[in-house]
């Protein structure tokens, strides 16, 4: 395996994960460019992080829980064009729980009584570890549609993906827990709301009309769910380790980006997760690199001394512009600044370089294969961009 397309050729599903900062979403949206451009498959690029820069990285106003095409017209201005097809969604976790429970529940009225309950709404909009859920859930769901051969899936930061990569485990866990048996006894319960009917009403006072009578029916009703659910997380924990899924993930070389990127790597290999890929992002190109450029700028530096050269970049200045009043001596004072600037400029920039030439061992050692991305001349703020990132993507 030589190249991040053919990574991209070969799998079904791409989970990039990294820590906050590192340019993660902007490398999940570059390749599925790059899937969507070099390859027939049909791409979807779906970001569970509830940051918005994606849509801005695709040109999009905005999108949400439906899939939105991007079309042919935004490569217009591009020098590469679809062969495939591109999507992107991004979560909307209200949105998700309702749609699951309305395939999970087995009839209507539990379907309505879930989804009028006032706990269940507290749920699914308040508490981060229901997003965590639905994520995977959604991820699942785009695959087994059948309607796209690549999904890239833009996780939150570091640890938060690894409670998203968690969540199967998690909902399996919960409906085998004393717990939601001891909440969803009918027997029980009927004991207690006659034992301990001034209980409730205290209850009521403090905690608000029937929270806890609402407790008691939420997880009633969702025990009522548990084989689909149960059923569907291990599904979703078996595509996780599915051959055909790989983990990429991103990171800067800078101490404290790649001390969670090592991290992380260590993390996904204890749940036996497949680390194919990981990404050095943001790293000074060759050709900024060495003591050549160091080289080069003294010799520029050298060259305000040649007094004749001056004098001829003066006039032809003064030819261009003739009414900017430049002299010889304001000129030359231009010339050195600048040409010192760009001496600094290769001085620090080959210390930077020569700093992440060691740091690179370190990335690979979490991964099977580890790729460059070079810093590019300005942010990313088109397809183009997307574009000039992916196919900068080599792997070392």
């Amino acid at each position: 395996m030589t190249t991040v397309a053919e990574l991209i050729q070969r799998d079904g599903l791409i989970v990039v994960c990294g820590s906050g900062g590192v340019g993660k979403t902007t490398v999940s949206a570059a390749l599925g460019v790059l899937a969507a451009t070099q390859t027939e498959k049909r791409v979807l690029v779906l970001t569970v992080d509830p940051a918005k820069r994606l849509a801005n990285a695709l040109g999009l106003s905005e999108f949400g829980n439906v899939e939105v095409q991007i079309t042919s017209d935004l490569f217009k201005t591009s020098k590469t064009k679809l062969r495939g097809s591109l999507s992107a969604a991004m979560i909307d976790t209200k949105a998700s729980w309702d749609d699951l429970i309305s395939r999970h529940a087995p009839d209507e009225a539990t379907r309505n009584s879930v989804l009028q309950n006032s706990l269940y709404k507290n749920l699914t909009e308040r508490f981060i570890h229901s997003h965590d859920y639905i994520a995977i859930e959604r991820l699942y769901q785009a695959h087994s549609s059948g309607a796209y051969d690549l999904i890239i899936v833009d996780t939150p930061p570091s640890r938060n993906a690894l409670t998203v990569l968690d969540a199967p485990k998690r909902m399996q866990d919960f409906f085998s827990s004393r717990l939601l048996k001891l909440l969803t006894a009918n027997t029980q319960w009927q004991l207690l709301a006659l034992a301990a009917k001034p209980f409730y009403e205290i209850a009521d006072r403090l905690l608000g009309k029937g929270l806890l009578r609402d407790v008691a029916e939420f997880f009633t009703l969702f025990r009522t769910m548990e084989t689909g659910f149960v059923e569907r997380a291990k599904k979703v924990e078996a595509l996780l380790h599915d051959t055909k899924t790989s983990f990429a993930i991103v990171t800067t070389l800078e101490d404290a980006p790649l001390s969670e990127a090592e991290f992380l790597g260590l993390a996904l290999k204890e749940r036996k997760f497949s680390t194919n890929l990981a990404i050095a992002n943001r790293v000074i190109p060759k050709e900024l690199q060495g003591q050549a450029l160091i080289k080069q700028a003294q010799v520029l530096n050298d060259a305000r001394q040649n007094t004749e050269l001056v004098s001829e970049l003066t006039d032809l200045l003064l030819k261009t512009d003739p009414g900017s009043g430049i002299d010889e001596e304001s000129f030359s004072k231009l010339l050195t600044q600048t040409l010192e600037t760009i001496q600094n400029y290769a001085q620090a920039t080959t210390h930077i370089s020569e700093k992440q030439s060691a740091l690179l061992d370190r990335v690979a050692g979490f991964a099977d294969h580890f790729a460059t991305a070079p810093m590019l001349e300005s942010d990313i703020a088109d397809i183009n961009g997307l574009v000039a990132l992916g196919e900068n993507l080599n792997i070392v």
